[in-house]
């Protein structure tokens, strides 16, 4: 989850691509909630909790879930300083 699992934007990709690539990641993440509800739906019945909690839940975990991945892919990855495809912190905020 996060920006550590997205692979680098090709150069010249198509419209029709950049699309495709969207819904993809769109709907990996709304799996991945589908699948984090019914587990805790599954879990909570399991445990003798009333159906209409186990739906609340559940549909609670269908949206935090992609936007918890969503918002994880807003974060920038970390600074590695020997990592010369990334310029360090002193070249590009000079201390003066």
């Amino acid at each position: 989850m996060g920006r550590h699992a997205t692979p680098a934007h090709p150069v010249g990709e198509s419209r029709r691509d950049r699309l495709r690539r969207h819904l993809v990641t769109w709907a990996e993440r709304v799996g991945l909630g589908l699948a984090a509800g019914a587990v805790t739906a599954a879990v909570l019945r399991w445990a003798g909790t009333p159906w209409a909690v186990c739906a609340w839940v559940a549909a609670a975990a269908l949206v935090v879930v992609p936007a918890a991945a969503w918002l994880a892919a807003t974060v920038p990855g970390p600074h590695h300083p020997h990592d010369p495809a990334r310029p360090s912190d002193e070249a590009v905020h000079p201390r003066g």
